[in-house]
């Protein structure tokens, strides 16, 4: 490991604190339970996998449509004001929803409810990433490109250890309990946590309206000269082929995750072993949290292009493997490969995101990422869900290395573009 970055995890601490880790990470919880929660109170007390299926993939779309709004206006007005507001709809929402599909309301009500949850269900995750992006650029220049990588390498570690607890924390409390239990935990956690979250020191990091530190050009400079701010970066300017081929690399991604997930378990059921499904499906996890961690230990000579292709390329092999093998062993070490190829294509996407993005819109495009990852992932879990049924296992694990093919030529042409300089 690099002797520069045991200083960087140093500078971090004492720049946000000790306490904030474990707050940023709890908070993640109730947006890595929200799709999983979903699946099983709807198959249970409608007792339709299919219509789960709806709902999960409706409540992927309400991220969609919002997540990138609340990094936008985040961007506006601050983190604070937009957590807060986000934190108080969502547990009325998660409320009604519950009522909801219990009851025998039409199925248009209940997929507008599902929507609607996964539209307020806040996003900690991207707005931890911005905050301790935000700590990064304040470390000296030398170590700056490291204090960068490293933070966005821990934020995917976080995010992917999230979502290995979420669905297990969803497992333990509606078999402890009712299938009713982990939406109403989810609740208590987005009641009491994201406030915190949202209220903590460290959201000055991102202060609203954040503007360049250096004027970009004359009328910049004579605005500064009188007092006066820049005018923010519009929208449309967010619109660009970088960013665009990042946005599609992360549904990409997270369709590989959704086709995999679904394979595994239509495979797993064919062998009589569906109940260990989570168990094998963590190995990709592992896979992607243990390279999240090596993603530190590399120098910065290998750039973040190369490490895309590289990690994207790995995806392939392992979806590959995955495709050909009936074997439980092979199954695992094929899941851990493919989880490692996501992993570090995770860290590499959010931190050319967070690179690309406008001084002033960080926390726009690191939701919108963050969301096309959801979507993607509740897109295609619907979509391999009717593969397997009316195929095989194996239709999805194609579904998920064509998808992994796809981030490859992805990864290609990003590399060989001349992007906007970074800043």
């Amino acid at each position: 490991m690099p002797s520069t970055t045991p200083r960087v995890f140093r500078m971090l601490g004492r720049a946000v604190g000790r306490p904030y880790f474990p707050l940023a990470f709890v908070g993640r919880l109730p947006f890595a339970m929200m799709i999983v929660g979903v699946l099983t109170i709807t198959a249970v007390e409608q007792g339709s996998l299919a219509l789960a299926g709806v709902l999960a993939a409706s409540a992927g779309l309400g991220t969609a449509v919002v997540g990138p709004l609340s990094g936008a206006l985040a961007d506006r007005l601050g983190q604070r004001a937009v957590l807060l507001t986000l934190a108080a709809c969502s547990v009325v929402i998660a409320l009604t929803f519950l009522l909801l599909v219990q009851s025998t309301v039409s199925v248009f009500v209940l997929i507008a409810g599902a929507a609607l949850l996964g539209a307020t269900t806040p996003q900690v995750a991207p707005f931890s990433r911005a905050r301790l992006f935000g700590a990064a650029g304040d470390a000296p220049v030398a170590m700056r490109e490291r204090a960068r990588s490293v933070v966005m390498s821990y934020e995917s570690m976080a995010d992917e250890a999230s979502f290995v607890l979420g669905p297990v924390i969803v497992g333990l409390a509606s078999a402890a309990i009712a299938p009713w239990a982990p939406l109403v935990l989810s609740v208590v956690l987005t009641a009491t946590v994201i406030p915190l979250f949202a209220v903590h020191p460290t959201a000055r990091l991102v202060p609203a309206s954040r503007t360049q530190t250096e004027p970009t050009s004359d009328l910049d400079s004579s605005a500064a000269a009188k007092g006066l701010r820049p005018p923010a970066t519009p929208i449309s300017a967010l619109l660009t082929a970088e960013l665009v081929t990042l946005v599609l690399a992360m549904l990409a991604v997270g369709g590989i995750f959704g086709a995999t997930l679904t394979g595994l378990t239509g495979l797993l059921e064919q062998l009589g072993a569906v109940e260990q499904t989570g168990l094998l499906y963590g190995a990709m996890s592992v896979g992607a949290i243990a390279t999240a961690l090596a993603m530190i230990a590399l120098p910065a000579s290998v750039t973040l292009e190369s490490r895309w292709v590289a990690a994207a390329l790995l995806s392939v092999v392992g979806l590959s493997l995955l495709l050909l093998s009936g074997d439980l062993v092979i199954t695992v070490i094929a899941l851990f490969v493919s989880g490692c190829g996501v992993g570090a294509s995770l860290v590499a996407l959010f931190s050319l995101g967070a690179i690309a993005a406008p001084a002033d819109r960080t926390n726009t495009v690191l939701v919108t990422l963050q969301s096309s990852l959801v979507v993607g992932q509740a897109l295609v879990t619907a979509a391999s869900g009717a593969l397997v049924e009316s195929a095989s296992p194996q239709a999805a694990f194609t579904l998920g290395g064509t998808l992994a093919l796809a981030l490859t030529v992805l990864a290609l042409v990003h590399s060989t573009r001349n992007w906007r300089v970074r800043r």
